[in-house]
């Protein structure tokens, strides 16, 4: 008796279970992160940077209190705060610049005044313009 067809022929996907596994459902490496994700990376990058800062300072202080100093404290602040500007600057190189879409505008500007031409303006004094209901005696 020959076996009976597979249904569902083995792919290069390996083994997978239900439907949930398939290949459109999976998010590709090079997909955009989700904003959660996103937020979470950036709260770890200024929690680093703000301890980057910190830490040098309180080595400094504690190898003061060791060491009978004065000046390790004060030099390891400055350490901090100069390391933190750098690591700042190049996180703030490699971001790409947010730039806002691009919105068409519905209206065109009057050249001489400024004001918008077209169906969407308001009139300055609706009683000067021809056809316009100016709300005295205009009821139906």
């Amino acid at each position: 008796m020959p076996a009976s067809p597979n249904p569902d022929p083995p792919d290069d996907r390996g083994p997978t279970k239900g439907p949930s596994a398939a290949p459109e459902d999976v998010a590709a490496p090079d997909d955009a992160a989700s904003p959660v994700g996103e937020a979470f990376a950036w709260a770890s990058r200024i929690l680093a940077i703000g301890l980057a800062m910190f830490l040098p300072g309180v080595g400094g202080t504690w190898l003061d209190a060791r060491l009978g100093t004065r000046f390790l404290g004060p030099v390891g602040l400055i350490f901090g705060f100069t390391a933190a500007l750098f690591w700042l600057v190049q996180i703030g190189n490699s971001v790409k610049p947010y730039r806002q879409p691009s919105r068409r505008r519905t209206a065109a500007i009057s050249s001489r005044r400024g004001t918008p031409r077209g169906p969407d303006r308001i009139p300055a004094n609706p009683a000067a313009e021809p056809g316009m209901r100016t709300g005295e005696g205009d009821r139906a």
